[in-house]
């Protein structure tokens, strides 16, 4: 019983060796990853686009309260989604204008909040 619960600690400790490793190579991935500036180009003018939208439909729903598009829900997360995404953005330009490649995790929170506000009511832009 005694060498079996040595040999049971042994074979735990060499598989939780394992997973730390695989966990460390995960995250080094994660944080060492970069995104080519062309890449970010993109990503910027999409959010821009998007941003500008997003502040077209939040204009309408200041005087269009009543409207069932224009719920505090929406409006909180159409908010929420920009400012995420123009932190990213911020953060994202100074490699962009440096031609360098950026971190691949910011880029990642900037496709995020586009994706994020496209699923929202300011992507389709103000009712007319």
């Amino acid at each position: 019983m005694k060498r079996f619960l040595v040999v049971f600690l042994l074979a735990f400790s060499i598989g939780a060796c394992a997973q730390l490793r695989a966990i460390q190579t995960v995250y080094s991935i994660a944080t060492e990853a970069t995104v080519s500036p062309q890449t970010i180009i993109v990503a910027a003018n999409s959010f821009d686009a998007l941003q500008a939208t997003a502040t077209q439909y939040l204009i309408y729903c200041k005087t269009n309260l009543a409207t069932p598009i224009c719920v505090a829900d929406n409006r909180r997360q159409v908010i929420k989604y920009v400012r995420v995404g123009r932190a990213a953005r911020t953060q994202l330009e100074t490699y962009i204008a440096s031609g360098q490649a950026g971190p691949s995790a910011l880029y990642n929170t900037l496709v995020a909040a586009i994706n994020q506000l496209n699923q929202t009511p300011a992507a389709q832009g103000a009712p007319r």
